[in-house]
């Protein structure tokens, strides 16, 4: 499974960090999405789906969400 975490996207509502603490958290200057853990254990994926589907920005999307056997949490901060 891939998170893409979109840092432009971002409304900075902090519902991720406190969903998943261990995998997500805010930026100190804008309080926008931070990866901790790009390669958290298979044993978050509940959380990580939770803050994925509760996001209110949308800012976090799930690729390949049949492959739980391995989470990538990618944060993209390019600018489109």
């Amino acid at each position: 499974m891939r998170v893409k975490a979109s840092t432009h996207t971002c409304i900075a509502s902090g519902t991720c960090a406190m969903t998943s603490p261990h995998v997500f958290t805010q930026r100190d200057t804008d309080g926008v999405v931070h990866v901790l853990d790009g390669h958290p254990h298979p044993s978050l994926i509940k959380q990580v789906r939770e803050a994925v589907a509760n996001c209110p920005s949308q800012a976090l999307t799930i690729e390949d969400e049949d492959n739980i056997s391995e989470i990538t949490i990618e944060e993209d901060d390019s600018t489109f």
